[in-house]
């Protein structure tokens, strides 16, 4: 399978931006190597980017036995005090070896720069399938310490990979911060590319060996792990949740969608102006209704001065009426009695009788559940509910007829 291996810069790329690339047609040997922008690179199976030891800061911690999903809030925690950044604005790695004093490393990247870094590839359908480190702890297992030298004799680095970490150095500080390990006990490899090969040699007072680009390229595809863990991860659902913020990203901002956008938010208002004149209207309908009931009401009901809730008021008017007259109402007890009775088998007799407002309490019936549900029918057509409590009959007038 082939793959392309890619070297990012320090700043965020954009389609112009050219990247260092080495295609190889196993994964481990150099097949060719250049420099091109995004749309002429070549083309492979996989697409591996390498962040620049410059970019990454490595953290020891020792982790708590944590569900996966509350790991990063405890790392936010842990680091928060060895951070420059907010926690929120930066990004985690964990290193999957753990070191021998049994904490775990911890890189440290920018977010936002990362998140640009793959939605670049994204948005030119050239998804990224690993993101490694450029140099990562322990790259060796024949040295104590790997020291590399990269970039230009005017802008020399020096990188020191340990177990504790990766460090990024100017060349000119090699000799103070390497006093007395180069010829020292510890095993050290030095090593440097072509461009710096013989200015490293004489900073470090030392041979070195010299190493390309293309061969740190592909050496650092060879890390096992990937940058891109937590919400960074390049799994489905992480490359899924990407392409959806890109595409509304271009929605919002990409000038040929201007009209589109225009359109939409046409659109949208044109619903809202209707939906409002919806409300309105049907509003205006039901003040309609109401004042026709008002009006009924007043009509009916002359002495009525202020008028509230026009039905109960009306229902409160007729009821003085009927008593006035001498007429019963549906839950005084005489007409609760006459349905009751009228609703009765002829052979059922109460032993006692016992009536709150609106409700009549008959004791001594005794109903079959057959005889109980023909009683509760006929009652039910007459405007009344019944309910059975061991040897108690309750009727009251039902409020919903």
């Amino acid at each position: 399978m082939s793959s392309l291996t890619l070297a990012l810069p320090t700043v965020r790329p954009n389609a112009s931006t050219e990247f260092d690339y080495v295609l190889s047609t196993d994964g481990r040997t150099v097949s060719t190597h250049g420099s091109a922008p995004l749309a002429l690179l070549p083309k492979a199976d996989a697409l591996v980017l390498v962040v620049p030891s410059r970019m990454l800061s490595w953290h020891p911690v020792r982790l708590p036995p944590l569900a996966a999903n509350r790991l990063r809030a405890a790392l936010d925690g842990m680091l928060e005090e060895h951070l420059l950044d907010d926690p929120a604005q930066l990004a985690y790695a964990l290193v999957p070896e753990r070191l021998t004093s049994g904490d775990t490393l911890v890189a440290v990247f920018d977010k936002a720069w990362m998140r640009a870094v793959l939605e670049l590839f994204d948005q030119a359908n050239r998804p990224a399938t690993r993101v490694v480190a450029q140099m990562c702890p322990a790259m060796s297992e024949d040295a104590d310490l790997l020291v590399h030298v990269v970039g230009t004799v005017h802008d020399a680095a020096l990188l020191l990979c340990e177990s504790g970490g990766v460090r990024c150095l100017p060349l000119a500080s090699a000799q103070v911060v390497l006093a007395g390990r180069m010829a020292g006990s510890e095993k050290v490899i030095a090593r440097a590319e072509p461009a710096v090969a013989e200015l490293a040699e004489q900073v470090l007072g030392r041979a070195v060996a010299v190493q390309t680009k293309a061969q740190s390229l592909i050496e650092a595809a060879q890390i096992p792990w990937d940058l891109t863990q937590f919400e960074l991860s390049l799994s489905g659902h992480g490359r899924m949740t990407r392409r959806w913020r890109q595409r509304a990203q271009t929605l919002w901002h990409a000038p040929q969608l201007r009209a589109a956008r225009w359109g939409l938010a046409g659109l949208l208002l044109v619903n809202l102006i209707g939906l409002n004149a919806w409300a309105w209207k049907l509003d205006a309908a039901a003040q309609d209704k109401q004042g026709q009931i008002r009006a009924m009401f007043v009509n009916a009901f002359p002495k009525v001065q202020t008028v509230v809730d026009a039905p109960l008021q009306m229902q409160r008017e007729l009821l003085r009426l009927r008593q006035a007259r001498g007429g019963l109402a549906g839950d005084d007890m005489e007409a609760i009695l006459s349905a009751l009775g009228s609703a009765l088998p002829d052979a059922s007799h109460a032993s006692a009788l016992e009536f709150a407002p609106g409700q009549l309490t008959a004791r001594g019936i005794d109903l079959s559940d057959t005889a109980f549900e023909a009683l509760r029918v006929k009652l039910a057509a007459l405007g009344y509910t019944a309910q059975r409590e061991t040897d108690r009959l309750l009727v009251r007038m039902d409020k919903r007829s």
